[in-house]
């Protein structure tokens, strides 16, 4: 009895590992099925063929070079890159460069992209268009308007406040900003992108100085601003950005000044100006499918000190910029000499999908309270007077032709604003709660 069991348990294995023979492919046998897929475009099944030679070891030149280009069919360019950059280490034929450039080109990744262009030949890099090296690679203008939506917050404005307490309190109205960005090649791995910016808002202004109120409901102030920042590719997928912002700002300084003997007062007006300004370091590092990376901001805004620590991810399920996530986790630390510091989490998401081949359409939320507060590698400074509760937002991004780009961005914000003690910045006192609208447009061109 135990024998015939030693025996039949003998014969199983002989059969699976028969089977498993049997189903071994061999090289030629995966060279032969690769080739007649990839004559018939048949990219699915090609993909499905070549994985499995690769899971059964089987790797070799023309394997990784169709299953590149299968991929970069499907438009799946992520995936296309990875085995075009096995392919590249086996031989370096021009036909598989100019795929693995397309596939860093279409999926965002420029500076791979460009650093392959560096080995074209001649004739390539005229048909890519990169025979050229133009310093000035590209042009931004912006322009946004904000404005308040509750107007009945300013007009029946009431101060619930101790009527002795030297304050002040800001509610915006509406404000206009202007930008020009200049985005410049420095090399093949250094860029530098600078910007210029002004601002103009009006805001509602109430203050007390001793036990005389002050209202003014046309407060303006400007601001010229300045950012540069410059990014460097280390290679391996890895990025070194850092740079400042820069913040000159004008305002309107309004005082009682008691004349006559102190019998009367007279509302003295003068303009101060007041520098603010942001620095910043980032790395970042691209990975299938995903992009990672962290900036770590210090600032000295709005008289206050500010240290801000953001973690980003980006991730691309399709491969490709058709369906795309954006994620940053923001930790901010802030200080003003009369109060004690106010550390926050801040959390923003963005998602965004191509609808057609010109149009592509995102949807994005700030949730968490915003003041001081950093993004987009310190380029957009929300240095208002208020407090941002929430921002939500739809953003179209129109491409009329492959080197224009027009963006629209609408955002609706929930702000509070409150009555702030020169003693203690942080205490709020008269809270009063409002919605504001927002506007943007930024046309965009590349040389």
């Amino acid at each position: 009895m135990c024998k015939r069991l030693i025996l039949l348990v003998f014969v199983a294995f002989s059969a699976l590992w028969e089977a498993k023979a049997q189903g071994k492919l061999s090289l030629s046998q995966v060279d032969a099925r690769t080739y007649e897929l990839f004559i018939q475009n048949d990219w699915e099944r090609l993909i499905l063929e070549g994985t499995n030679a690769l899971d059964q070891g089987i790797d070799y030149y023309y394997l990784r070079v169709r299953l590149g280009i299968a991929y970069f069919k499907k438009g799946n360019y992520h995936q296309a890159a990875k085995y075009f950059e096995g392919a590249m280490e086996i031989n370096k034929e021009e036909y598989v460069q100019e795929y693995l450039y397309y596939s860093y080109l279409w999926s965002g990744r420029e500076s791979q992209a460009k650093l392959v262009a560096l080995g074209f030949s001649p004739q390539m890099k005229i048909k890519t268009q990169t025979d050229q090296s133009k310093v000035l690679k590209g042009l931004e203008l912006a322009y946004n308007y904000t404005q308040i939506t509750d107007q009945k917050v300013i007009d029946e404005f009431s101060a619930d406040v101790d009527p002795l307490a030297e304050g002040y309190q800001f509610i915006p109205r509406f404000h206009h900003y202007g930008f020009l960005g200049l985005d410049l090649d420095i090399s093949s791995r250094f860029n530098l992108y600078q910007g210029f910016s002004v601002l103009q808002a009006t805001q509602f202004y109430y203050s007390q100085d001793g036990d005389i109120p002050i209202q003014n409901t046309s407060y303006v102030s400007d601001s010229w601003q300045y950012y540069a920042g410059a990014s460097f590719y280390l290679g391996q997928g890895v990025h070194l950005s850092a740079g400042g912002h820069y913040l000159n700002i004008s305002y309107l300084q309004q005082q009682a000044v008691g004349v006559g003997n102190g019998q009367q007062t007279q509302l003295v007006s003068s303009t101060l100006k007041d520098s603010d300004f942001l620095v910043f370091g980032s790395i970042s590092k691209n990975f299938m499918n995903l992009d990672l990376g962290a900036t770590a901001y210090y600032g000295t805004i709005n008289n206050g000190k500010q240290i801000q620590s953001d973690l980003n991810l980006t991730l691309f399920p399709l491969g490709n910029l058709n369906f795309y996530t954006f994620s940053v986790f923001t930790f901010q630390s802030q200080e003003f000499a009369n109060s004690s510091s106010v550390k926050r989490f801040i959390f923003n998401q963005e998602i965004g999908a191509k609808v057609t081949n010109f149009l592509w359409l995102e949807g994005f939320g700030t949730f968490g309270e915003i003041e001081n507060y950093f993004t987009k590698q310190g380029l957009v400074v929300f240095n208002r007077l208020d407090k941002i509760e929430s921002r939500l937002g739809m953003r179209a991004i129109v491409l009329p032709h492959p080197n224009w780009k027009l963006t629209l961005d609408f955002s609706h914000f929930s702000n509070s604003s409150s009555f702030q003690t020169l003693s203690d910045l942080t205490q709020e006192q008269n809270l009063k709660s409002y919605q504001l609208q927002s506007l943007t447009a930024i046309l965009s061109w590349k040389f």
